[in-house]
């Protein structure tokens, strides 16, 4: 509490705070009920500078506590008094050190900075010098020196005396001139090689049987020759389960010719034998129409002998008429070239 207050025997009638007058006086005076003075202001005090901490010491006793008087209006701020000497420290406080706080972010690096400069260089150390080390391997061989240069050639020797030239002999008679030799023994002529013969065979069938059910591998029946002038070199036989063609070394075209009840495909089949038949896929024709005449043609070569068959290439193939005729034909015409 400000020592400066003071008890006023007598005051106004409006309560103020000034240090010579008293609140609690002022409500005895007026008839004024209890604290209906205004709130008492805090002490305004003014801190001096800090002074540098002392020991530890006891704590003094506390002092009795003065008379709470009604608060005064504001007063005016006095004069900052001298400050007091700093009192002994109290005990250190027994309370657990609090938590960590959390760790403040990173500063961000510092420049680096420039570099300082050279010291002196130190002594230099005596130390005694090592053992000698172990001899190293020799050296590989050098390589030889060039050969020197080739020594002056020595003074060439005088001259013999040239001799006297021989006399020259006298020239011999010319010889008689050789009998001429025999002509030789003509060789005999070689014999004469076989000569090619070209010609041309055809075969037909005019009925429908057994060709209205001919599945693949199976012959076509082209039973009935109509040409045949190379008999040696073809000839039909039966095979197959219908009619094969036996062919002699030679180059052959062949054409086969008829017409299918459904699109279809034939083909040649070859082989060394009837039962050996195998399709040649150079060789098929068709047509993706019913009642369409096929025809087809390829050469074929044969280098020793051969057996040639007309078959279909995919599903049973039946024969049909030729267009408005009365035939069920199916024509092959073999024609030798070479």
């Amino acid at each position: 509490m400000n020592s400066n207050l003071q008890k006023k025997t007598s005051c106004s009638k409006t309560c103020d705070f000034s240090p010579a007058c008293r609140c609690d006086n002022c409500d005895n005076l007026h008839n004024r009920p209890p604290n209906r003075c205004p709130p008492r202001p805090a002490p305004v005090c003014n801190r001096g500078p800090t002074g540098p901490r002392g020991l530890n010491g006891c704590r003094g006793p506390t002092g009795c506590r003065g008379e709470h008087g009604c608060h005064g209006e504001d007063g005016a701020d006095g004069a900052t008094g001298p400050t007091g000497p700093i009192g002994p420290t109290g005990p250190t406080g027994s309370g657990s050190t609090g938590a960590p706080g959390p760790t403040g972010p990173s500063g961000s690096d510092g420049i680096n900075g420039s570099t300082g400069p050279v010291g002196p260089t130190g002594p230099t150390g005596i130390g005694s010098t090592g053992a000698p080390g172990p001899t190293g391997p020799s050296g590989i061989d050098g390589i030889n020196g060039s050969t020197g240069p080739t020594g002056d050639i020595g003074p060439t020797g005088d001259i013999g005396a040239t001799g006297a030239p021989g006399a020259t002999g006298n020239v011999g008679p010319t010889g008689a001139q050789g009998v001429q030799g025999l002509q030789g023994i003509q060789g005999i002529q070689g014999m004469t090689g076989p000569i090619g013969f070209i010609g041309a065979a055809e075969f037909v069938q005019s009925v429908q049987s057994p060709n209205n059910s001919v599945p693949p591998g199976t012959a076509f029946t082209v039973a009935t020759q109509v040409f045949n002038n190379i008999p040696g070199y073809v000839t039909a036989t039966s095979g197959a389960g219908g009619t094969v063609f036996n062919l002699i070394s030679g180059l052959y075209i062949f054409d086969y010719e008829m017409s299918l009840g459904s699109a279809g495909s034939i083909a040649l089949y070859t082989g060394a034998t009837s039962g050996s038949l195998a399709i040649d896929n150079n060789t098929i024709a068709g047509s993706t129409t019913a009642t369409t005449w096929i025809h087809g043609r390829a050469y074929v070569s044969v280098i020793s002998t051969l057996v040639v068959a007309v078959s279909s290439v995919v599903g049973t193939a039946a024969v049909v008429l030729a267009g408005t005729s009365t035939s069920y034909m199916v024509r092959v015409s073999i024609l030798k070239i070479a």
